[in-house]
């Protein structure tokens, strides 16, 4: 069962890269908590909402991913996730270019309907 989980985890963390390249705002929403926040290389807090406008405006703009790991460690219902991904971006009107992205993330498994 733990391996299937990490496989679903290490899947969701790609959609939620793609998402962000595609504007899927829907899907954003889906994949982050309500009091998810994002810290940038240069030490900026984003909350989801804040995030997700700048994904739409523009102000964060992806145009493509390559992951080069993704790590899933499992403790009970809690996940913690480090992806490393090579990413093209223009964050902040900056110009074009790849980044080498390192994103640390805690999950929490949740039960849906008792399932």
């Amino acid at each position: 069962m733990e391996n299937s989980d990490i496989d679903i985890i290490k899947k969701m963390y790609v959609d939620l890269c793609d998402a962000s390249i595609n504007k899927d705002i829907d899907k954003i929403k889906q994949l982050l908590a309500e009091d998810y926040i994002l810290v940038h290389m240069t030490g900026m807090n984003q909350t989801r909402n804040d995030y997700i406008n700048s994904v739409l405006n523009g102000e964060l703009k992806y145009y493509e991913s390559i992951h080069e790991s993704i790590e899933v460690n499992i403790k009970g219902n809690i996940a913690f996730v480090v992806g490393k991904t090579k990413t093209l971006a223009s964050p902040f009107g900056m110009s074009k270019s790849w980044w080498r992205l390192k994103q640390e993330m805690t999950l929490e498994k949740e039960m849906i309907n008792g399932l």
